[in-house]
């Protein structure tokens, strides 16, 4: 299997927080997203949003709003959703395993009525949709995090079974027929 055939839309390396990008086709069942990332040391929440369109003035609605707080001494993360312009009833999940200045691996899973979130390779939480999948076409970063890596998947790289939930270890992007030495011109001395 080609590497990059499970790939919908080229990954995204350490963007600038906060960060928001069309997801290319929007969301379907089926289709997974790939965060690695370090929480920042003195962080107080973090956020990932999958929302429908990214206006500000009105603010676009949020299908999934996945909000890591590190306000007590554990981290937990409350899930919620936007529409027009009002929060709806929010989730709360303790015992998120997320530690202030280390890294993590997150996967979104999304199916025909519900996310699955793992956290670190294990499963942690299911969220039912309060909006259509189908509206979805943005993701938005914002918060106290570094993300190293953001990748679009189409179906699961790390296994030929294509497990309904896989585990994902970091993912390691590119290929070695893209990393050969190319010349280099040298315009400091006017010699190629």
């Amino acid at each position: 299997m080609d590497p990059l055939s499970f790939l919908l839309q080229p990954p995204v390396f350490y963007p600038i927080i906060p960060y928001a990008c069309t997801i290319f086709g929007g969301l379907f069942p089926g289709r997974m997203i790939l965060i690695q990332g370090v929480v920042d040391s003195s962080a107080t929440r973090f956020q990932i949003d999958f929302q429908c369109g990214c206006s500000t003035r009105p603010r676009s609605d949020i299908a999934f709003h996945f909000n890591p707080r590190f306000s007590s001494s554990d981290a937990h993360i409350i899930c919620n959703t936007l529409r027009k312009d009002h929060w709806l009833d929010e989730l709360k999940f303790s015992g998120a395993p997320f530690k202030k200045g280390n890294s993590f691996v997150l996967l979104f899973l999304f199916l025909t009525n519900k996310v699955k979130v793992s956290i670190g390779g294990q499963h942690f939480l299911d969220f039912t949709y309060r909006l259509p999948l189908t509206d979805v076409d943005t993701l938005g970063v914002y918060g106290d995090v570094t993300v190293k890596e953001i990748s679009f998947l189409s179906s699961n790289p790390f296994h030929e079974e294509m497990t309904p939930y896989p585990f994902c270890p970091p993912l390691k992007s590119g290929r070695a027929d893209l990393q050969k030495n190319t010349a280099v011109k040298d315009f400091s001395h006017g010699s190629v």
